[in-house]
């Protein structure tokens, strides 16, 4: 498990994430209908979900735990915890772990939540499993893991089919703070290797001021690429219920141009 570039620089990774908001919906209204009583979330980073969903623990009587590997993330998740109200700051805590064996001494979960494709970072199946496993331990019986990822890009597995394989540079995030003025361009290149099932992705930053480009620099992101049986099977492999399968934030059923996927298992009586 290693970190890139980007989770280095919080504060980057927030600007070019700042329109991501689709899911958020989505989260809330999950943890709205459970009723939940403790809540954890599995590779946190800034806690651009965290904290949301810890204004509606202030709200709605639950406490939310967020586990995150790399420190500039977890000190960044910090600093806004400091700077929110108390009744959120007493909802929220912030624990530096690794989701393949991290487990809570103080007790279990009603909820499990990888927003934002984390679970993408796991690249074998052993790790995999062991992920699978440990949410398994942190929940409490009939509680609930809910595992977002992206759908696999079928046009980047064409690509790689090609000989010699294409690797098409876009522009995939034009991001300005609307503070400071300070811009963020983020381009992509892809590929993928089928007998990996991988994607290998060179991210290029360029960031300027309100004047002129002052940084470049490349976060280099391998990532598993999930398809829905290998998820379900993952589920069904280490003990959970299949409770639900949607193909994007506003639980639509699975279908061509999804891009995503997000299954929610249900923890039952014992493993298998």
């Amino acid at each position: 498990m290693v970190t890139e570039q980007i989770y280095e620089r919080p504060r980057d990774y927030d600007l070019e994430h700042e329109t991501d908001c689709e899911d958020l919906g989505f989260y809330t209204q999950l943890l709205s209908d459970w009723r939940p009583r403790r809540v954890l979330e599995l590779a946190c980073g800034s806690a651009r979900v965290t904290l949301p969903l810890a204004e509606l623990g202030a709200r709605t009587s639950f406490d939310i735990v967020g586990v995150e590997l790399a420190q500039p993330m977890l000190e960044e998740a910090e600093r806004k915890r400091a700077a929110a109200p108390p009744d959120v700051q007493s909802r929220v805590t912030f624990v530096r772990g690794d989701m393949r064996f991290w487990r809570d001494d103080k007790g279990r979960f009603d909820v499990i939540l990888t927003p934002g494709s984390s679970m993408r970072h796991v690249l074998t199946l052993e790790d995999q499993l062991a992920v699978w496993r440990a949410a398994w331990d942190n929940l409490l019986p009939g509680g609930r893991f809910v595992v977002d990822v992206a759908s696999p890009d079928l046009a980047a597995c064409a690509s790689a089919a090609q000989v010699p394989a294409r690797k098409v540079l876009d522009l995939d995030t034009d991001s300005t703070d609307p503070v400071s003025g300070e811009r963020l361009i983020r381009y992509k290149a892809v590929t993928y290797l089928p007998h990996q099932q991988c994607a290998q992705t060179t991210f290029l930053y360029d960031k300027f001021d309100r004047h002129h480009r002052v940084e470049r620099y490349v976060s280099d992101f391998e990532a598993h690429v999930y398809f829905p049986r290998e998820l379900q099977l993952l589920f069904l492999h280490t003990g959970f219920e299949i409770e639900a399968i949607f193909g994007d934030w506003r639980r639509a059923p699975l279908r061509r141009t999804s891009s995503q996927m997000i299954a929610i298992g249900r923890k039952g009586e014992g493993r298998q």
